[in-house]
């Protein structure tokens, strides 16, 4: 396995369906990655998963960007690139490729992404390897955080049935009326990219039932008129509800690792959250005094614990198991199946920009077009960088390799000799980079002075409903009329 899991190949949906079918020759594919997870880890204890040095053909996966065409539209596009071509070889092939069509004619089937989903999801689909080698290979899971791009990962066959109980907590669906959405989206949670992994007892973790807190205030509500058209509809001493803690948890010093800043994100089966270091052990001792050694705190289910065991404080919107037909004892018997190692998704980093940041494009949809040259500058003088500062662009490079591009590659020959700035080469994959982050930007991932920071929410108030007491009277904050309080030390009051 290479240090970041197992290589993998990532499919074209179109371009399989057009090959199984005879209409094409070969599958639009590249490189991707198995990357490390507690679902990998499973993975790799099943004998029947096969590995060679850092790759396996046991998990591929698909995406759906584009479906297939019908003889007559695929005849209509290659006349239109003949007639613009004038290279003699380029034509001798584009004229090879036409006879081949027409030979094929009565094989071409016009499908569309969605229909070629809708067959791979229900059916499966065969992949060949070489001449005599062909791989069955069932649905599986869709990646996290790639609901928008559909990119999905079917596992072989022989390995989809223990693959799917290990994801599904032994959960058997309904046939009516199925969570099919809200499990797919849960059960894939332990496939998370991880850096590392805690150990902590699932009995050890502490689970409350969150804190709703509500207040009046003035309220813009977007909602839908009787012709389905977006309307902002201004309400006046409007009551805004919201769940204190909602993803939240408090994770003991003792087991916090060493090398986090701040918090940490974690995954276990059906269950996320950003756990933020906190000393619970020395708040129980000094709230318990001279019983802490006795002391216990009640869980949501009505169950004790020992005050003095507690290792994680969460919520139940952390459990997204509860949602489902498993119980408290059910959870905690499948994670401690794996020794009770949680996943560690991320901790706090600085920018890979430095003292920028890249905003979403829901940030830019909040905005005035009056404001766009403003929020637009910081982008447009960087792309300038990029074109005229040679240090500019190598840090670009630097801050942006990964095993799937050529940028260690042109640093490494840069550095080599810095004449190799101005070969053709160079110049055009300097011209091609830049081309790819300016449509980016046009995506909405524009740069302004800024920081994605992870905010917890009145942790001492959470320390205060694990005992049992008002939330409300946690001392740490004065409230202030008129304000959202938070506080940060990236910028000035």
């Amino acid at each position: 396995m290479g240090e970041f899991g197992f290589k993998i190949r990532n499919y074209e949906a179109g371009s399989v369906y057009a090959v199984n079918k005879g209409f094409r020759d070969y599958y639009d594919w590249n490189n991707a990655m198995l990357t490390n997870s507690l679902f990998l880890d499973y993975l790799q204890k099943q004998k029947k998963f096969h590995t060679k040095k850092d790759y396996t053909r046991d998990i591929i996966g698909i995406e759906f960007n584009y479906g297939t065409r019908s003889f007559k539209d695929e005849l209509k596009r290659l006349d239109k690139l003949i007639k613009e071509t004038e290279d003699k070889e380029k034509l001798s092939r584009l004229n090879k490729l036409r006879e081949s069509i027409e030979q094929r004619k009565d094989k071409y089937e016009k499908r569309s992404a969605d229909s070629i989903r809708e067959i791979f999801y229900t059916e499966g689909v065969d992949i060949r390897y070489g001449e005599n080698t062909i791989i069955h290979y069932k649905m599986l899971y869709r990646s996290p955080g790639k609901a928008k791009k559909g990119t999905c990962m079917f596992i072989k066959e022989s390995l989809y049935e223990d693959a799917r109980k290990f994801l599904y907590m032994n959960l058997t669906l309904p046939q009516k009326n199925a969570p099919i959405i809200e499990i797919g989206a849960y059960s894939s949670l332990i496939t998370s990219t991880i850096i590392d992994k805690v150990q902590i007892n699932p009995e050890d973790v502490l689970i409350l039932e969150d804190v709703k807190s509500s207040f009046i205030t003035d309220a813009i509500s977007i909602e839908t008129n009787k012709d389905k058209e977006c309307i902002a509809i201004k309400k006046d001493n409007y009551t805004v509800s919201n769940e204190i803690f909602d993803g939240q948890a408090l994770i003991d010093l003792s087991i916090f690792p060493a090398y986090a800043d701040g918090y940490i994100l974690l995954r276990q089966h059906f269950t996320k959250c950003a756990a933020f270091a906190t000393d619970i052990q020395l708040f129980f001792k000094d709230y318990f005094g001279d019983n802490y050694e006795t002391a216990t705190v009640t869980d949501m289910f009505g169950i004790k614990h020992k005050a003095k065991d507690i290792k994680l404080i969460t919520t139940n919107n952390a459990m997204k198991w509860l949602k489902f037909d498993v119980t408290y004892q059910d959870w905690c018997g499948i994670v401690n199946q794996n020794g009770g190692l949680w996943g560690i998704v991320k901790t706090a980093h600085k920018s890979k920009l430095g003292t920028v940041q890249r905003m979403s494009y829901q940030m830019i949809n909040s905005l005035d077009v009056a404001s766009m040259d403003s929020v637009l500058q910081l982008s447009i003088d960087y792309i300038n960088q990029l074109k005229t500062d040679i240090n500019v662009f190598i840090d670009y490079l630097r801050h942006n390799s990964n095993f799937s591009n050529d940028f260690d590659a042109l640093i490494a020959l840069y550095e080599q000799n810095h004449e190799f700035e101005y070969s053709s080469y160079f110049r055009d994959r300097r011209k091609n980079i830049i081309q790819t982050y300016v449509l980016n930007l046009k995506s909405g991932k524009v740069i302004q002075n800024g920081d994605n920071l992870t905010i917890v929410g009145s942790p001492y108030a959470m320390l205060l409903h694990s005992v049992g007491k008002d939330v409300e009277k946690d001392p740490t904050f004065n409230k202030e009329a008129g304000c959202i309080q938070c506080y940060t030390e990236r910028f000035s009051d």
